[in-house]
């Protein structure tokens, strides 16, 4: 009888070893949309119980017009078929499948080896044959390898969702941002140098930190090399290590940077100020991954990524002969350019409430509000600090303000773009008269500065202060104050 074959314990090892093994093969399948056609019903529903053990979902057909009409409605991913079938036969069907959906796999799954059968099915492009009675792991192996295109492809848009996910939860989803969230994605799973270009404070570091994280090399090192904050020698030293006696002082030997870095990511900070006599060192390790320690005759080689970063347009710097233009290129497998924040104003909420929720979260204390009128002062200061300044704002604010944050909170912080801002968001100058005054005069002015902040309004004005509304009304008459609705 045709049907499934029992599990044949003396198969040879070599069989074993052509064959994937169910558990093996099982979580490639899962996503798979399977069409089962065979007339024969009890074998036709054993199968598809078989399968659906392994594949995400299996549509059963008893003959090839009725696969035809469950391809154009179901569509789907992979087609398994007897050939001897009533009312149509599988080569009938499979000559229909090839010109409707030419890039469906169909395995043909039959007891029936006649010549011309199997000439004519490999004329129509089918992609493999299982003999009837099939063995369970041969049909499995075969679906995997005829599925082999559509699952590595599943597998390459899961992993950039998953992939994108990440990068949108940690550098924000402002539409300004999204462009550098692809184009990041994109590198980190590649094995490119990455050249990071943007202002001080844009983030560069941190970007690094995020593609090594999400990138394969992601359980190996990283490790970073200020390249301008140390002299030549120290630099070379650091990057390549040394031996003991290589120098005066160097009384041990020491392990650069290169090497401990192997299998991870070597981030090269500030590149742009690295001396001109290590650049030509520096170009050989880019290009090779090869090095000599300082003192030692031993060529070394690793497998590192690297990283590097600058405040500068490089390739300019090359152009101008200030940095050496083959080992620029050789840095900027891709390039990513960060813009400054002011260029971004739809970014900066976004990373205030992130920046806002983390400083919270270290104080262990709830999530405070970021107010409105906040919100728009953040987005209307120039931050020539950019995301760094950013940051150290929101952590100054928040230790100081209670559970909202107001626009004083950050207006009060001694960034000088903070009072220039206000006075753009306000209309006027959030600092005081200047002394000697009256108190009057100071009033006056508190007055003044509380009716801009609650937009004119008085009985808010008088609710924030804490005033009776007609104490507040008083005041504002003794001052003279006519401006605000009720």
């Amino acid at each position: 009888m045709r049907g499934l074959a029992p599990d044949n314990k003396d198969k040879s090892v070599e069989e074993d070893n052509n064959c994937q093994q169910p558990e093996k093969t099982a979580s490639k399948l899962k996503n798979l949309t399977i069409l089962l056609v065979e007339d024969e019903d009890d074998l036709r529903h054993e199968t598809a119980a078989f399968l659906e053990l392994y594949c995400g979902r299996v549509i059963q057909a008893a003959n090839g017009h009725e696969a035809l009409e469950a391809v154009e409605t179901l569509r789907p991913d992979l087609v398994i078929s007897d050939i001897r079938m009533p009312v149509m036969n599988g080569l009938e069907f499979a000559a229909i499948l090839r010109a409707r959906r030419p890039d469906t796999p169909l395995i043909f799954c039959t007891a029936f080896t006649e010549t011309n059968y199997l000439l004519k099915a490999i004329e129509l492009g089918v992609a493999a044959f299982v003999r009837k009675p099939v063995d369970t792991d041969e049909l499995l192996a075969v679906i995997a390898k005829a599925a082999l295109p559509l699952l590595q492809r599943l597998e390459i848009e899961g992993f950039s969702e998953e992939l994108m996910a990440s990068m949108r939860l940690q550098v924000g989803d402002a539409p300004s941002q999204r462009d550098i969230v692809e184009q990041t994605a994109r590198a980190a799973r590649t094995s490119f140098n990455i050249l990071l270009e943007g202002e001080t404070g844009t983030g560069k570091s941190r970007l690094a930190n995020i593609i090594h994280t999400l990138s394969p090399r992601r359980e190996a090192p990283f490790v970073v090399l200020q390249m301008g904050a140390l002299p030549l020698n120290l630099a070379e030293s650091e990057l390549f290590g040394h031996i003991k006696g290589a120098f005066t002082g160097a009384d041990q030997s020491h392990t650069g940077l290169a090497e401990t870095a192997d299998g991870g990511t070597i981030f090269l900070d500030d590149i742009d100020s690295c001396p001109a006599e290590l650049q030509g060192k520096l170009l050989r390790f880019v290009e090779d991954k090869k090095f000599t320690p300082l003192g030692s005759t031993v060529e070394k080689k690793v497998d590192v990524r690297i990283i590097a970063a600058s405040n500068r347009n490089l390739k300019e710097e090359a152009l101008a002969g200030r940095f050496r233009e083959d080992l620029y290129y050789r840095l900027a497998d891709t390039t990513v350019s960060i813009p400054p924040l002011r260029e971004t104003p739809d970014a900066i909420a976004p990373l205030a409430l992130k920046f806002l929720q983390e400083t919270c979260s270290e104080m262990d204390r709830n999530l405070a509000f970021l107010d409105d009128e906040a919100r728009r002062l953040l987005i209307n200061m120039p931050w020539p600090g950019n995301i760094r300044q950013l940051k150290s704002v929101i952590r100054r604010a928040a230790l100081k303000a209670g559970s909202v944050i107001l626009a004083a909170d950050i207006a009060m912080q001694d960034d000088t773009p903070a009072i220039v801002s206000a006075t753009a968001v306000y209309g006027c100058t959030p600092v005081p008269p200047p002394f000697p005054c009256c108190m009057d005069k100071l009033e006056s002015w508190s007055l003044e500065q509380a009716l801009r902040y609650c937009g004119g309004k008085r009985m808010k004005t008088a609710t924030m202060l804490g005033m009776n509304y007609y104490t507040f009304r008083r005041r504002l008459e003794k001052h003279g104050i006519t401006a605000g609705d009720e």
